[in-house]
């Protein structure tokens, strides 16, 4: 019997392969990462994504102890569970203590006596101060939180029950199961930076790009399906896909499916962005693979290349009439990666793009791409 691996009950992959794809001299640590799913009974189709739970790092656990005042002996009972584990444990895999929440600093608010740190308090929990909570909360861990109010006690079990969740953390699957196998293979760029003078790290990337051993089965996993993101299904539909950093993820399992795996004819253009072409260009072999077993076209925008930063929207602005055309003609538009930054820059280039190349005006422009929407042309996987 094939067991149902989901959010609840994850199957315990092993890294397989791990290597940079970030040549020596970059600025940048991406790295490509193969998870062995063999036994597992698991399918993914391309477009989907892997949730994975990550384990923090031994040294942010004793921090976080010595802060609690702890051994990591102690047994708490997980609120969300009821099970009962010893606290170190809790703290590694169940607890989120890169993050205060907002309800531990409301509840240290409370027993917070001295006055000049009662009235910072306040004044960060004012309702009218949300961003400047926000601002505290992203430059603070549990432990640095903590060890500034050492005045204030709580309980072992208090404490736990106030911390969040360590929740899966989301990747984009850069490989089409179809070709590959029982693998799963990721894009991955490790989070790391200073706030008040302390190196912080992403939770998950750490632990998958440098804790994790290779070849042991200890990376809780399971697929996330995809929301629409996924390829037309006729395979000689041209598509077009945007993707600097780590959002070239999906287009990577795109190409193994339509060019290696159904040998598709169509035509394909890929627009990858990074820092340097010389350090950063990932999977540079692959496209080459890929364009002798089909037509891939590829516009590269490497920002620190030149005095001037060139990314990818400038690209489509320079191919503007062509890329109208293309989509025009009905071919399918996929953009993967920032949402904060990227994907308001592409979609704002896409619409000058339709209104100067349709001669259309505004409105018009607009009404075009919700038409692109309503027809799953036009399809987005940011984060």
């Amino acid at each position: 019997m094939t067991t149902e691996y989901n959010k609840q009950h994850p199957f315990p992959a092993s890294i397989k392969e791990r290597y940079f794809l970030s040549r020596k001299g970059s600025k940048r640590k991406t790295q490509h990462v193969v998870l062995d799913i063999r036994g597992s009974g698991i399918t993914y189709n391309v477009g989907d994504s892997v949730g994975i739970y990550g384990r923090h790092d031994p040294d942010l656990i004793n921090k976080t102890l010595k802060a609690m005042r702890a051994t990591g002996h102690e047994i708490i009972q997980v609120k969300q569970t009821d099970e009962k584990l010893p606290l170190h444990e809790y703290l590694s895999s169940r607890a989120s203590i890169t993050y205060i929440s907002p309800k531990l600093v409301r509840e240290l608010h409370k027993r917070q006596h001295d006055p000049d740190k009662k009235h910072f308090l306040d004044e960060l929990l004012k309702e009218d101060n949300r961003d400047g909570l926000k601002q505290y909360l992203e430059k603070h861990e549990v432990w640095d939180f903590l060890l500034a109010h050492p005045e204030v006690s709580f309980s072992f079990q208090e404490l736990a029950d106030l911390l969040m969740p360590l929740l899966p953390r989301f990747y984009s699957i850069s490989s089409a199961q179809k070709y590959v196998g029982d693998e799963i293979h990721l894009t991955v760029a490790p989070l790391e930076y200073e706030s008040n003078g302390h190196k912080r790290r992403g939770v998950c990337t750490h632990f998958i790009c440098e804790m994790a051993e290779l070849h042991q089965p200890v990376v809780p996993i399971f697929i996330q399906p995809s929301h629409g993101f996924h390829l037309p299904e006729d395979h000689e539909v041209p598509i077009i896909m945007i993707g600097p950093g780590t959002g070239i993820a999906p287009f990577r399992a795109f190409l193994q499916e339509r060019l290696l795996h159904h040998k598709a004819k169509s035509r394909h253009w890929l627009f990858f962005g990074e820092w340097n072409r010389e350090y950063d260009f990932f999977y540079e072999e692959d496209w080459a693979h890929f364009d002798k077993h089909g037509h891939l076209r590829i516009e590269l925008a490497f920002s620190r290349d030149q005095e001037h930063k060139v990314y990818v929207q400038h690209k489509m602005e320079e191919h503007a009439q062509e890329l109208f055309e293309w989509i025009d003609e009905g071919a399918f538009l996929y953009v993967c990666g920032d949402a904060r930054g990227m994907a308001k820059d592409v979609e704002a280039t896409l619409h000058k793009i339709i209104e100067e190349c349709g001669a259309l005006d505004t409105i018009k422009a607009r009404e075009y791409i919700k038409r692109l929407r309503r027809q799953k042309r036009y399809l987005r996987d940011v984060y």
